[in-house]
């Protein structure tokens, strides 16, 4: 649920988006969808600079935000009308937990069952992992690798022997081996496996990378923040890649069971 006690921040936020998804088509709609007119096409400047590229094109967000944040509501509504959620948590993971995720702090998962739905969130996770991304890589690395490790060990539990033996490309290519990757029903549906499979094996890759990066600067093994010197955009790329392997496996699972 979006926070809009501090309304700075959200206006900073709303800003923030708006400077990267809106062109004056954007403005127009908004103004007749929040009943806004007067305060965005009566501001004399807003449109003029945006068109133009002028240096006071976000002052001029800012104001007309300001503006019409004077009903708080309103400006709910605009975050819901631009996806602020969905672009936050892709984006600037630190705003989204500031405004989205009440400032929950990032844990590991290995104890929890993923496929049971009334114990672990995924997106509560994921929201964690993305919450550690710019002040803490090295634990947004650690706390992926973990959650897709126990995703593969509780979809393969009870089909295979010896889980705790095996490292994540065996947990891998086990699990492609005991779900069904595509609906038997699907018009070509084996050309689809062979489709899916190798799109998969390539984001194992970056999971194999994952587990590479995580041992080198990664939480884990008893080790505490090491400050290595990976930036956050090294973790976010293979952090995106471990969440859609790991949303993608929960669901055709859960689907199947």
């Amino acid at each position: 649920m979006l926070n809009t006690e501090n309304k700075d921040r959200l206006i900073y936020a709303l800003t923030l988006a708006i400077e990267a998804k809106f062109d004056a088509s954007n403005w127009t709609k908004l103004a007749y969808e929040i009943d806004e007119v007067d305060a965005i096409e009566g501001h004399n400047r807003l449109i003029r600079s945006l068109n133009w590229a002028d240096p006071d094109y976000t002052q001029n967000i800012i104001e007309v935000l300001k503006r019409i944040g004077r009903n708080p509501e309103k400006l709910a509504i605009i975050a819901d009308h631009i996806q602020l959620e969905y672009w936050l948590e892709t984006g600037r993971p630190d705003l989204f937990n500031e405004l989205y995720s009440n400032g929950v702090e990032a844990s590991h998962l290995l104890d929890e069952n993923p496929l049971d739905t009334d114990v672990f969130d995924i997106t509560k996770q994921i929201r964690r992992i993305y919450a550690s991304l710019e002040d803490d890589p090295e634990l947004a690395l650690g706390t992926t690798k973990e959650m897709i490790e126990t995703v593969l060990k509780t979809i393969l539990n009870g089909r295979v022997d010896n889980l705790d033996a095996m490292d994540m490309p065996a947990l891998i290519k086990a699990t492609q081996k005991h779900i069904k990757l595509i609906p038997d029903e699907v018009t070509e549906a084996n050309k689809g496996n062979d489709t899916i499979k190798r799109t998969l094996n390539n984001l194992g890759q970056v999971v194999i990378g994952i587990t590479e990066l995580r041992n080198a600067y990664g939480t884990g093994h008893g080790k505490v923040k090491n400050e290595s010197g990976l930036k956050p955009y090294h973790a976010r790329l293979v952090v995106n890649a471990g969440v859609t392997l790991a949303r993608f496996l929960m669901e055709v699972s859960q689907d199947q069971n």
